[in-house]
């Protein structure tokens, strides 16, 4: 699941040049000019008066450089190696400030950043433990500066991750005295969405995805995920979640829109990047294929996609292999079919391919609406 960006920005106290360079750094970021964010949100660590925002923006936006220039695995390691340091600066001016909310709330984020990356390597046991500390200093934030409107974005995605899991996360829910809802967590992130100063746009990126790839609420999706395209343009992958929810709506001309301005920017994209929106292209052009009926195509596209697939997350693989289920039930050959459907399954991450892969190990797919 992507940074909770609603969880950087905090100006109440930033000085008017600070707010300045802030509000720029969030659009280079979110319209993926990675280096400018990095580059401004570094200024504004250097500058005075310390801005609570400062050290987690700076580290966070260093780690999506990375990543577009090292890949994820290299850019992973590189801020594993750094966040302590960061965590370590918070510690410290929460012992000269203990109750100050905004200090606990950039901690709590911090934390929420290494739970990120546990997630990434699917080590559940550092999410809980990290997602502990995120949520017990946001809590803490919480009751220090309750009427900050940025907390019900990582509180929404805490709960609706947990809302969607099983076992001690449900315990841990508990533990910390949190809703652990599916359904409270999507209300908290749709009101981040619309309410929040500076975590909207953070939040209507989740809300895109999550909806997408976990809800299959397609119009939703469809929603937000035009919306963002509209407001940052140069950034491919909201154009990427609109073509996915125009798919699944059978708005196959608007699709093709989505994939012209994909194949518009690649040339603007870092190579790793660019790797990574090329297999997007084949999920795209695949999906279209197999709702249009054309298996040559669709098999073809999807194999593109596994045969080559290096991105952090699974979630796109997992789809790849639903639909390669799905191409081969559509063919009759069962038994590759079947094959497809395991691989998606096994990859248990908690998506709606997992969920209809084992509905198909079951029943055939027969083109029927999913």
């Amino acid at each position: 699941m992507p940074v909770v960006w609603g969880a950087l920005v905090n100006g109440i106290f930033a000085s008017d040049w600070q707010e300045q360079k802030i509000q720029k750094a969030l659009y280079a970021m979110n319209n993926l000019d990675n280096v400018a964010a990095h580059r401004i949100f570094k200024e504004v660590l250097e500058s005075q008066p310390f801005h609570p925002l400062a050290p987690m923006a700076e580290v966070a936006t260093d780690w999506l450089v990375n990543q577009e220039e090292l890949g994820y695995q290299r850019g992973n390691a590189i801020l594993l190696g750094r966040i302590d340091s960061v965590l370590a600066i918070y510690k410290n001016r929460l012992k000269e400030k203990p109750q100050d909310g905004e200090l606990e709330f950039y901690y709590g984020a911090t934390y929420g950043l290494k739970a990120r990356l546990a997630l990434g390597e699917k080590d559940y046991i550092a999410v809980l433990i990290n997602g502990y500390n995120a949520v017990r200093y946001i809590k803490a934030a919480e009751r220090h500066q309750p009427d900050f409107v940025e907390l019900k974005l990582p509180f929404g995605v805490f709960n609706y991750y947990v809302g969607i899991s099983r076992g001690y996360l449900q315990i841990a829910s508990w533990i910390m005295n949190t809703s652990g809802s599916k359904d409270e967590g999507l209300a908290q992130m749709a009101y981040s969405a619309h309410n929040a100063r500076y975590g909207c746009y953070e939040a209507r990126s989740i809300m895109a995805m999550v909806t997408l790839y976990f809800e299959g609420d397609y119009k939703t999706s469809l929603y937000y995920s035009q919306m963002m395209a509209q407001d940052f343009p140069d950034n491919p992958y909201y154009n990427y979640l609109a073509g996915e929810a125009l798919i699944q709506r059978e708005q196959f001309t608007e699709t093709e829109r989505q994939i012209a301005r994909i194949r518009q920017l690649l040339p603007t994209l870092k190579p790793n990047t660019r790797e990574e929106y090329e297999s997007k292209l084949h999920q795209l052009q695949g999906s279209l294929a197999l709702q249009k009926g054309d298996l040559v195509t669709a098999e073809k596209e999807l194999k593109a996609v596994v045969q080559n697939y290096n991105q952090e997350m699974d979630i796109q693989l997992g789809f790849a292999y639903l639909w390669l289920g799905n191409v081969f039930d559509l063919k009759g050959e069962r038994a590759t079919a079947e094959k497809y459907y395991r691989k998606a399954y096994d990859l248990k991450n908690r998506s709606l391919a997992c969920k209809l892969s084992a509905n198909y190990l079951k029943i055939p797919y027969t083109h029927t609406k999913q």
